[in-house]
């Protein structure tokens, strides 16, 4: 699925475009925060407890909020090499079997992160630096991740499954 196939939808498009510039910001955003960590740890000789915590944080949500892009771009070079060597009909079926594990792995996930977070709502779970940072904003990243990688799989069936009808 090339990534004009998503064009033609452009709710999905434009979530996959925040998506992916919230990541981009977290990922500098960490970076940052190395950074001024290495620089506090090696010429101030201090480091503050949250300056790894942050950077974990953020890379978490980054990586989640990546999925839906990262999948959006089509086939892995080495995947794709293989699949094309199959006939039109295996292509085929190779193209929904991917996407249909996509998605229940996806509905999985998506739950197990959902409890997760619950979980550690209900219980106030919490850092255990100075920070104090809450954890369910961390482990919200998965069911938000999964969700939007599940969006993207049904997305993939359909705009395939009317390619195929049409041609």
């Amino acid at each position: 699925m090339s990534d004009t196939d998503f064009a033609q939808i452009p709710f999905i498009k434009k979530v996959e475009e925040y998506a992916e510039s919230i990541a981009a910001f977290l990922t500098i955003f960490a970076a940052s925060v190395i950074f001024l960590g290495v620089i506090l740890r090696n010429v101030f000789k201090t480091s503050p407890s949250w300056i790894s915590e942050l950077p974990t944080y953020a890379f978490t949500w980054a990586v989640f909020l990546g999925l839906m892009a990262a999948f959006s771009r089509g086939p892995q070079l080495g995947l794709d090499m293989i699949v094309r060597r199959f006939t039109h009909k295996w292509q085929q079926i190779i193209y929904y079997f991917s996407a249909v594990v996509m998605l229940v792995i996806s509905v999985i996930l998506m739950w197990l992160g959902s409890v997760l977070t619950v979980q550690q709502f209900l219980t106030d779970a919490v850092s255990n630096t100075a920070l104090r940072f809450p954890l369910w904003v961390v482990s919200l990243a998965l069911p938000v991740g999964f969700l939007l990688l599940a969006i993207h799989a049904v997305i993939r069936i359909i705009i395939k499954h009317r390619q195929d009808f049409r041609s």
